[in-house]
């Protein structure tokens, strides 16, 4: 129990020099003069905004935007190739957009967009 009770004091001295340690560390961080954040210099190129993009938000839209530039019609295949997704998916939105009047069928597996 001796022991013990000995332990604790050498922690308790031990555990009151980390605090003053750590007192005297915040006075002076708190009286070191402060620097000023230098802002940084944005390239005027970085400043001036690229050319709007026409984005394609769905991926109807994406299929929609490669049909308008064909105006006798794309085929399933070449939709496929030039947007980048799976057969299903081209399947799925070709029959959609065709349900919802977006899109017309010109012959077997090729189709174009609605006015065109």
């Amino acid at each position: 129990m001796k022991k013990a009770a000995k332990d604790l004091k050498v922690i308790v001295r031990q555990l009151n020099a980390l605090a003053k340690k750590t007192e005297t560390l915040a006075k002076t961080l708190d009286s070191a003069p402060k620097k000023k954040v230098a802002k940084k210099k944005v390239a005027k190129a970085a400043k001036k905004k690229a050319a709007p993009k026409a984005k394609a938000g769905t991926p109807t839209d994406k299929v929609l935007t490669i049909m308008k530039r064909f105006k006798k019609g794309i085929s399933v295949e070449a939709l496929r190739g030039k947007s980048g997704f799976t057969e299903k998916q081209i399947s799925n939105i070709v029959h959609r957009a065709c349900q919802k009047g977006k899109m017309k069928r010109i012959g077997r597996g090729i189709y174009s967009v609605y006015g065109l």
